[in-house]
């Protein structure tokens, strides 16, 4: 099966890991392992004890590489350092199969650590990848269209066949479900657009959880809602409208498993849809 471990640096300059005039990739660990920490109480004279947070953590990266054979080892290892920087930020992305099978995911980290033997043939360099984030995540975007309007293309004026057909019909359910068959669960971009006044839109999940906006948005405005970790924003037509989150609001999350999604607002609610993306996440 085709497959590809591509090293992109900070800068945009590129590594492929498996196929290079440098270098063999002979070793590569840390690239299938996740951990966690897990916190407990315990209670004075009752078994066991109480779970009280479970968090992955960080994640190391660890790859050997042997300089090939017949090559000048100080040009070879200048020339991996080009890409691969000390202290530099560092994507590597694996592709898997082809076509309809194909798989792209990334991580992101930065490289801690350089360990290159100089002035010898036997030489393997190694270099170690810090990653805070402890899972692959998919490179294009899972997007899922909330809207109300089902359309349905039909044109009754050319077919004078009694009822008139419906060029779309209302969607009163307002949602939509979606199943992220990730290892663990991931955040969301939420896009919000108004065609008309919308009065305090919200969006909830299958939990009765929701994320919301006190405002009032007229034709063509945007909302955006960043609920990644790290990244939690609030936008309208690209300008911070953070403060104006409603009361209650959760920054959701898209679950491993079936998610049910569903969109409201105090009026207007049938001038809107919404757009959810996601990028899945993987051991």
């Amino acid at each position: 099966m085709f497959t590809q471990l591509i090293y992109t640096a900070a800068d945009g300059k590129t590594l492929d890991l498996f196929e290079n005039d440098y270098f063999d990739l002979i070793d590569a660990d840390g690239l299938t392992v996740a951990n966690t920490s897990i916190a407990t109480t315990t209670t004075p004279q009752i078994d066991g004890d109480t779970l009280q947070n479970v968090q992955a953590n960080p994640r190391g990266i660890v790859l050997d590489f042997q300089i090939k054979s017949g090559l000048d080892v100080e040009r070879a290892k200048r020339a991996i350092l080009d890409v691969i920087k000390i202290k530099k930020r560092a994507n590597l992305r694996y592709i898997q199969g082809t076509g309809t099978e194909r798989r792209e995911i990334e991580l992101n980290g930065i490289v801690e650590s350089i360990s290159m033997p100089r002035f010898t043939n036997a030489v393997v360099m190694q270099v170690t990848i810090y990653c805070n984030d402890s899972f692959w995540q998919d490179v294009n975007d899972v997007i899922v269209e909330i809207s109300r309007v089902l359309p349905f293309h039909h044109f009754a004026v050319f077919f004078p066949i009694g009822a008139p057909i419906p060029l779309g019909v209302i969607d009163r359910q307002m949602q939509q479900t979606y199943i992220n068959d990730g290892d663990t669960d991931t955040g969301l971009i939420i896009t919000i657009i108004a065609t008309g006044a919308v009065t305090n839109p919200r969006i909830y999940n299958q939990n009765g959880e929701f994320i919301g906006i006190n405002d009032t948005l007229q034709v063509g405005d945007k909302v955006i809602i960043n609920t990644y970790k790290g990244q939690k924003t609030i936008t309208k037509n690209g300008v911070s409208i953070f403060s104006k989150i409603l009361d209650g609001s959760t920054f959701l999350r898209m679950e491993t498993g079936t998610n049910v999604f569903s969109i409201d607002a105090d009026d207007g609610d049938e001038f809107m849809y919404f757009y959810v993306s996601f990028k899945r996440r993987f051991v």
